[in-house]
């Protein structure tokens, strides 16, 4: 990071998955954080954890130049928390966002493992049978995509992808079919979930990149629309359709 990166004051936060953390930061320094369970939580109740954590390391809130939020895919609950949470600190204390995807954080997991892997896959249950999946690969001490987020089924990305190890939270849901892939190793339980401290590290190397979102933009980055929108546009084209 360029100097002016290194010393941002930056809050990150993880609520893809049932697991959530945040925490504030100088740089790359954690100065003090939090864990929760993320379906307890909402978006603003992450505000006064926040003004906590930030008395905690001695920070004034208007200090804070970036909130590095998880943006997605994953649980559609949780990313709202994340999203919501990270415009109303954004936007109450002027600061940059930038929106870091949840693929990308959970992938990281894999540099704690006593072997680190080649390659990665990191996957979140899409329902429907499929996963959301994204395939990584050790590069210069962080795990690189090496191609674009996609909905498919486990068996048939698996087997394009093998042999890597495989974690995140689709893992438990799909076992069965990971378990009969060849040369997919799985990571375990301990791996399955994002880390606001691997938000921080993706964050602030886009931020030195200048990659910022601007609020209106910031929307969870969904692989396809949720159900509930799914649902709605079918029934509004089928009352389109009656009316013909």
């Amino acid at each position: 990071m360029n100097a002016s990166a290194e010393s941002m004051f930056a809050i990150a936060v993880e609520t893809s998955g049932s697991r959530g953390s945040v925490l504030v930061a100088r740089g790359l320094e954690i100065l003090a954080s939090a864990t929760f369970k993320v379906e307890q939580q909402h978006g603003v109740q992450l505000l006064p954890t926040v003004d906590a954590l930030s008395k905690q390391a001695g920070i004034d809130p208007a200090q804070f130049d970036a909130v590095y939020v998880s943006g997605g895919p994953g649980s559609f609950t949780g990313l709202r928390i994340g999203i919501t949470f990270a415009k109303a600190m954004a936007f109450a204390l002027e600061c940059k966002v930038v929106r870091v995807p949840s693929l990308d954080v959970l992938a990281q997991n894999a540099l704690d493992l006593p072997a680190k892997p080649n390659r990665v896959i990191s996957i979140f249950d899409a329902k429907r049978g499929n996963v959301f999946g994204r395939t990584f690969e050790l590069c210069d001490g962080l795990y690189e995509p090496i191609d674009e987020p996609k909905e498919r089924s486990p068996r048939e990305y698996l087997a394009q992808h093998s042999p890597a190890t495989i974690l995140g939270a689709g893992v438990e849901r799909h076992r069965d079919v990971i378990e009969q892939s060849e040369d997919i190793t799985i990571a375990g339980n301990d791996y399955d979930f994002g880390r606001a401290e691997w938000v921080l590290r993706l964050g602030a190397k886009m931020a030195n990149q200048n990659q910022f979102i601007s609020l209106d933009q910031l929307i969870p980055i969904y692989i396809r629309k949720p159900d509930a929108e799914e649902k709605w546009e079918a029934r509004q084209a089928a009352g389109s359709g009656d009316g013909k």
